[in-house]
Formats: C-alpha cells, structure tokens, sequence
C-alpha cells in the first residue's frame, strides 16, 4: 500500500466494525429501554428487541442511537396495546368467574336457611322484582300466601334460627333447583327459572303448566337480601 492511500476494509471486517459500533451504543439503549418499562426485565427486553429490528430494516452504517431509541420507543408502545388487549379479552372471563362463585354462594345461603318454595318465591321477589301477585300466579298460590312465605323467608335470613350449614342435596330435586337459581342469577334471566317450576314436582302443586307473564331482567344488584 502507498504512502495516503486509505486501507479498503473487507466485507468481513466492515461488519465486524459495524456490529462494534452499535454495540456501543447498546448500554445507553438498555437504560432508556428500562427507564421506559420502570422494570429491569421489560426494559432489556425492550433494547433487544429494538436492536433486532433495527437490523432488520436498516443498513449498519445507518443505524445511530436516535434511531434505535426511536425503535425502543415503539416496541414499548407496542407491548402496552397488546396487555391493554389482552386485559379487555381476560376481563371477561374473569368477571365472569366471579359472578358466578358469587352467584352460587348467593344461592348456597338461600338453600340453607329456606325451603325450595321459600327460596324460589324469594328469588323472584328479590332477585327479578316481581310483584307478589304475579307470583302467585306462577306459582298457582294466593297473593296471601306468597306474602306470608317471603315474611318467613326475610325473618330466617335476618335471624337465622340456626347457623349457616353446608348446603347438601338429598335428592335429585334439590341439585335441580340450586342450578336453575344459580344460572337465572348469573344470566339475569328469570326465564330459566319459571321454565323450570312447573317441572319440580316439591312445586308442582303450586305451579302454572306455563308461565303467562312476561319476563323480567334482574337489577344490577341481583339480589337486595340481608345477610
């Protein structure tokens, strides 16, 4: 080589002082990449993941610490939309858990304080609003009678004779009427329930072949029952 004359780097070694070169720059990256997640893990996530995609997009010689700071800045803002994403997907569900572990507990404290009649006529006053005179006419009762169960039923509620006990299915009948409560809460649906009446034999004494009146949806506190 000539005395001047500029060396002319190989392929190779171009690379290699390139890869040098932003290698550099990759600690200040790291850090800002922290300073944006406020957590070590995410932050060196969030550097990788920028020093990824700047190689991907762009030639070595361009890549410079504004460049891949901007990268940074838009990986962090695209990991934030993808958890906001996926808490709208789990939300839900898990709302949707709870409802109904709330649900059945609301109906598991029915079942052991009040009969099934008790229970169910309880229901529809509390838990769907209707007036005492249509249920009497679901539950092919008088209007008379119907005040007296739900008198019972808040008296037991209120001041339960005994303490709260597990509650236990001695027939087949009783498991039938905790699902039926149990999902007409959960689905605000009261429609469930009076489909099934006329098909519980404890009730069927009581009960219309077919409900005449119209279905209402439950309040957003489902049931207004003191505990």
């Amino acid at each position: 080589m000539k005395q001047g004359e500029i060396p002319v780097q190989s392929g190779c070694e171009y690379k290699q002082t390139e890869e040098i070169r932003i290698a550099s720059l990759y600690p200040s990256l790291q850090r800002y990449g922290r300073f944006l997640a406020q957590n070590k893990w995410d932050g060196d996530d969030i550097a990788q993941e920028a020093v990824f995609r700047a190689f991907c997009a762009y030639k070595p010689c361009s890549i410079n610490q504004a460049l891949l700071k901007k990268i940074a800045y838009n990986c962090w803002m695209d990991t934030v939309r993808k958890r906001k994403r996926e808490q709208l997907i789990e939300q839900p569900e898990q709302e949707g858990k709870e409802t109904k572990q709330k649900n059945s507990g609301l109906v598991d404290h029915l079942l052991s304080q009040l009969t099934l009649k008790q229970a169910v006529i309880f229901a529809l006053k509390e838990g769907f609003q209707y007036k005492s005179k249509e249920i009497a006419e679901i539950m092919q009762t008088t209007e008379f009678a119907v005040k007296s169960s739900l008198n019972r039923a808040r008296k037991q509620l209120n001041h339960p004779e005994t303490d709260e006990r597990k509650v236990t299915f001695t027939n087949e009948e009783e498991e039938r009427v905790f699902q039926f409560l149990q999902e007409s809460l959960a689905t605000e649906d009261p429609s469930i329930l009076l489909k099934a009446i006329p098909t519980l034999h404890s009730l069927k004494s009581q009960a219309v072949s077919k409900p005449v009146l119209s279905v209402k949806q439950a309040p957003s506190n489902t049931l207004c029952m003191a505990a």
